[in-house]
């Protein structure tokens, strides 16, 4: 039996992470690097604040591993959301990785149980014509037999699941984009 997929990732939020998040400055600051990486000074336009207001809150977002400084050595230095902070903004995608690998995985498994139904066994495959030496293996041999005994129908149900996993890789990307805006629509924005 296919072991189901394991549960969406989890993402630790430690104290600091929720210190960083109680403010609706620190949340709205969160929002803006969610479009791109920007100075303070694109900061300060946007949200209206002072330069070191936002340098004071840039700095606890830091400490808390939400936002990351970028200093390429030029005249500008610009901030941007690191790992954790995009996944705190974007849960939904970290499911949509799961359910996309598990339903590659699937489509892959139907491939080669499609394949050894069609030769026969793995390691007796003609490749060209040519008959390839058989390979003494007991997976192969078991595989051999679990395919002469179940024919088609395991081959089509992999490819049954893979597809109800690319549809639930959709279905996670509208309810994560639903549950996204309903929770940035609640908080407000300076």
């Amino acid at each position: 039996m296919i072991p189901g997929p394991p549960g969406p990732a989890k993402i630790t939020l430690d104290q600091e992470s929720f210190k960083a998040l109680a403010s609706d400055v620190r949340v709205g600051i969160l929002k803006v690097l969610d479009d791109r990486r920007q100075t303070v000074t694109d900061l300060s336009t946007i949200m209206n604040l002072s330069k070191p207001t936002l340098l004071e809150h840039l700095e606890k977002l830091q400490a808390a591993g939400l936002v990351k400084r970028v200093d390429e050595g030029r005249k500008w230095i610009y901030y941007e959301l690191s790992d954790k902070g995009k996944k705190i903004l974007h849960p939904e995608r970290v499911s949509i990785v799961v359910a996309l690998s598990t339903a590659i995985g699937l489509a892959a498994l139907g491939v080669v149980y499609m394949i050894s139904l069609t030769f026969g066994t793995l390691g007796g495959a003609p490749v060209g014509g040519v008959p390839q030496p058989q390979r003494d293996s007991a997976l192969a041999e078991a595989f051999a037999q679990a395919a002469a005994a179940t024919g088609p129908w395991l081959g089509i149900l992999m490819f049954a699941l893979a597809g109800v996993a690319i549809g639930a890789v959709f279905l996670l990307r509208r309810w994560g984009d639903r549950r996204r805006a309903q929770f940035f629509a609640q908080l407000p924005v300076p």
